[in-house]
């Protein structure tokens, strides 16, 4: 007879491991299914918040992070944008490129927080909604039509055009492959200015992230499956029966995704469903690229720590969500990289389209579309890190697609939650796992 369990975490990314451990760690018997396909990232994860932390003890497993140490945009003629975890570091950076944005930053991140905690913004972007009990507030309606309404609009209340307001819009919803018209991709800007959307990395010589967080899990009783699922359905009035490849079966209450790139490559259709800001171009897809070197090249302001977007000014992200959507590669590609402590670079972009059109009718990718986009690429890489072409060894390039709602293996199934795309996916996974069980 198959094992059973309260709560079934599918993926291999950090967000799904803490919700795993922190799962079982609060008492629900938990099991965790890897994907089988690679995960798609960089070396660093969105901030691990204390009080998951302290619930997982974390230190007891080797890990030690450290804050990337910047946002860094890099703008067209060499202009550069940086902004900090530290308020009065980013306001003396800030004062150097824009001095009305350095006088409004502090304004600015005080009303985005305040937006974030009163949920409104998890609310819009189709998370737990608590925004009905404020509603008897004049002041929430005013808050809930900001964050329903277009990034860009939210953003020019306080950047009026310039490389400040390039840079938040890139690093705010780049991730999410928006062009900040869309109505309700306000809603990704206060959660980018939450402690917990900043980036982290593992100390140099400590344990992985990822590898402290599989310890994590073994401690606390997450049982591991076979990867790759094959089918889940009901199973009685209350549960899913879950078949693997192999044929090991489990049965699970609930089916957790902690973020949309496990549902994705586990064959969860629902991953392109749901609101601003996790829905990305309807025909979207998203490319990362691990670009192995001869030897180092010096960084970008000298800040190899750091993570980078590449936009020539702010338009950029319109236009290439447009191409996406109309089935072309844009040329100005958007994109975020950061560099490995080997010094290698992983960079990303959330502009490509799933399929391509040419004379008026769709087609899937060949082998001259990528080396196209890799190409790309490499040319927006090449063209703000001094040296790159010369020390290039090996590159890989993975496009990831978007699972067709229809063909996927989860139709039959009850209770599958699907966390959005956050930029604090860590903590929101936690938080919202916690809900799950405690509403069961």
């Amino acid at each position: 007879m198959a094992v059973t369990f309260d709560l079934l975490v599918i993926g291999d990314d950090a967000p799904s491991l803490c919700a795993a451990a922190a799962a079982a760690a609060g008492g629900a018997s938990t099991a965790l299914a890897a994907t089988g396909a690679v995960t798609y990232g960089g070396p660093s994860v969105c901030d691990i918040p204390n009080f998951v932390w302290r619930r997982l003890d974390l230190q007891e497993f080797g890990l030690e992070t450290e804050p990337v140490s910047a946002r860094i945009t890099l703008l067209a003629d060499g202009q550069t944008t940086t902004t900090y975890r530290s308020l009065e570091e980013t306001v003396d950076a800030l004062r150097e490129v824009d001095a009305d944005g350095a006088a409004l930053w502090p304004e600015m991140t005080d009303d985005m927080r305040a937006l974030g905690e009163s949920g409104l913004a998890a609310g819009v972007s189709g998370t737990a909604p608590n925004t009905l009990s404020l509603m008897s507030d004049m002041r929430a309606f005013a808050d809930l039509g900001r964050v329903a309404g277009s990034g860009e609009e939210l953003v020019e209340d306080y950047v009026n055009g310039g490389p400040l307001n390039a840079h938040i819009n890139a690093h705010a919803l780049a991730p999410f492959g928006l062009g900040g018209v869309e109505a309700g991709s306000a809603a990704a800007l206060p959660e980018f200015f939450d402690e917990h959307a900043w980036r982290v990395r593992a100390k140099s010589g400590a344990r992985s992230i990822i590898g402290a967080l599989r310890k994590a899990c073994e401690r606390n009783g997450v049982a591991t499956t076979p990867a790759g699922v094959e089918k889940a359905t009901a199973d009685g009035a209350k549960h899913n029966s879950i078949t693997f490849k192999g044929g090991e079966k489990v049965r699970s209450r609930y089916i957790f995704f902690a973020c949309p790139d496990a549902a994705e490559a586990a064959g969860y259709g629902g991953a392109g469903q749901g609101g601003p800001p996790v829905a990305a171009p309807a025909n979207g897809a998203r490319a990362v690229m691990r670009i192995k070197l001869r030897d180092r090249v010096a960084p970008p302001v000298g800040d190899s720590s750091a993570l980078f977007q590449i936009v020539d000014d702010g338009s950029d992200l319109k236009d290439a969500r447009a191409a996406a959507l109309g089935g072309r590669i844009f040329d100005r590609m958007p994109v975020e990289f950061e560099f490995t402590d080997k010094g290698d670079i992983v960079a990303r972009t959330s502009y490509v389209p799933k399929r391509l059109q040419e004379e008026g009718e769709w087609r899937d990718w060949t082998g001259q579309d990528r080396q196209l986009l890799s190409t790309i690429l490499l040319n927006r890489l090449v063209s703000r890190i001094d040296g790159l072409q010369d020390q290039i060894r090996k590159t890989d390039l993975k496009v990831v697609d978007r699972t067709v709602a229809g063909d996927e293996k989860f139709a039959g199934a009850r209770n599958v939650v699907l966390q959005p795309r956050r930029h604090d996916a860590i903590a929101a996974a936690v938080t919202l796992i916690d809900k799950v069980l405690a509403d069961d």
